[in-house]
């Protein structure tokens, strides 16, 4: 079976939920018999895990709305002439799809139509997202939420609508001593929350240890400057530890030195770092929102993310409790390896 495999988003050296399914989607279906796969990524992007890509130009000296037309005549070019089975998480989606293949357009969320829409011309990207998920042949959505979402905002026949979650990668778990109190991986935007987690942590501080930390990691996309001025105003700069750039052994480094994984956030589509801080022992506390129950079911302890006393009791509980609890890091390895997510994949597609 012939595979493509694209992500003009993909960078090599940025550590996020997209990036890592695209790699480990991408090397596990590598291993699988009879399959051919080729990838492809803008120039520079190339995954160390194949040789067999398709490279695009960057265009980056070209206004963002003309580069997204460039790469959907390539897309729609290369894909014609395929033949097998095409996942593709590039929008605008081609122009025209082929018989002679089975298309799939990936889609992580769909923020564009909530409060938290990032694109410039919000209302018209919103409409013409809507245009071509519903004339794209299948969509394969990482949550069952964000398949309801699908359906409910955008009139998506559910039938074309298939659900693969995300995953972790098996790995050694080292149980090293834990010396970070909380964590948080997220972009700085205005639907990660950051704001109240940090009111919340220092609540923490005052009342229940002042030796704590809080470890936020992840890339600026705006909101990363208010965040540091809170923490200088609530006189955490020794608690509150920001880390931008980080490689995939470091993260793996600082989840087993964590007591407690905490996500604040008011959307997501999936929300990896949750399964992830789960498979290495962490506790985890989290925001009562549908996507989160889904994926931690009752392996997470959960909070009203727009109240700061919230927020800080359900810190407390996963912070007090045991590490390294046997039936959450089971839940994860029984329900979310990439092994398993490629086999229910190949699945659908009927190999």
């Amino acid at each position: 079976m012939n595979i493509i495999l694209c992500s003009l988003y993909y960078e090599t050296k940025r550590v996020t939920g997209a990036n890592k399914r695209f790699d480990y989607f991408g090397k596990t279906l590598l291993e699988q018999k009879d399959i051919s796969l080729t990838v492809i990524v803008r120039a520079g992007e190339n995954p160390d895990w194949t040789s067999n890509v398709i490279t695009l130009p960057r265009y980056d000296n070209i206004p963002a709305s003309i580069r997204r037309v460039l790469y959907c005549f390539h897309l729609t070019y290369i894909f014609l002439k395929s033949k097998g089975v095409i996942i593709n998480d590039f929008m605008p989606v081609p122009l025209w799809f082929s018989n002679k293949n089975k298309y799939f357009q990936l889609v992580h969320d769909i923020r564009n139509f909530t409060d938290y829409n990032r694109a410039v011309l919000k209302k018209i990207a919103s409409y013409i997202q809507r245009a071509q998920w519903k004339n794209v042949p299948n969509i394969l959505t990482v949550s069952h939420f964000t398949k309801k979402q699908l359906v409910e905002y955008c009139n998506i026949n559910p039938n074309k609508i298939s659900v693969s979650y995300n995953g972790i990668e098996v790995t050694t778990r080292e149980h090293k001593q834990r010396d970070i109190d909380f964590l948080y991986i997220a972009t700085y935007e205005k639907r990660k929350n950051h704001i109240n987690l940090v009111q919340a942590f220092s609540e923490y501080i005052k009342h229940i240890n002042s030796n704590a930390s809080l470890y936020l990691v992840g890339r600026d996309l705006g909101y990363r400057q208010s965040i540091e001025k809170l923490v200088v105003e609530l006189g955490l700069m020794d608690s509150v530890v920001f880390i931008e750039t980080i490689t995939e052994e470091e993260l793996k480094d600082i989840y087993e030195r964590t007591y407690c994984f905490v996500s604040p956030s008011f959307y997501e589509g999936f929300g990896m770092p949750i399964i992830e801080a789960m498979y290495f022992g962490c506790n985890v506390a989290c925001s009562n929102i549908e996507v989160f129950k889904e994926i931690a079911e009752e392996h997470a302890f959960y909070f009203e993310p727009n109240d700061v006393k919230s927020i800080l009791y359900g810190m407390h509980l996963a912070r007090s409790s045991e590490n390294n609890n046997v039936n959450n890091i089971s839940y994860v390895e029984s329900k979310f390896t990439w092994d398993s997510i490629t086999a229910a994949f190949l699945g659908l597609v009927g190999k």
